[in-house]
């Protein structure tokens, strides 16, 4: 992957903008990584990607029965757990 700096991405923009449509570009902020810039195609298959694997740990999940009915007692169940952690925090 390549790596640019911002001040020269900024200068650059338009050279950039080509580069991330062939390959993501980590970007650099004072010799620190803060933000990786990739093209909308790449951005849309790794979306897609993590949808599936999403969707497959669940049916995996429900599959070997390690789930449980989101009902009204259990949203209650869970928000209690959820205020608790806060308070401990």
């Amino acid at each position: 992957m390549k790596t640019i700096p911002a001040a020269k991405a900024s200068k650059e923009f338009g050279r950039f903008l080509d580069t991330v449509q062939r390959e993501p570009v980590l970007v650099t902020k004072k010799d620190r990584p803060v933000a990786v810039i990739m093209s909308i195609a790449d951005a849309e298959a790794l979306l897609q990607m993590q949808t599936e694997a999403g969707i497959a740990k669940g049916l995996a999940d429900i599959g070997a029965e390690r789930f449980r009915e989101f009902t009204p007692k259990y949203a209650s169940e869970l928000a209690a757990r959820f205020k608790a952690q806060l308070k401990s925090a």
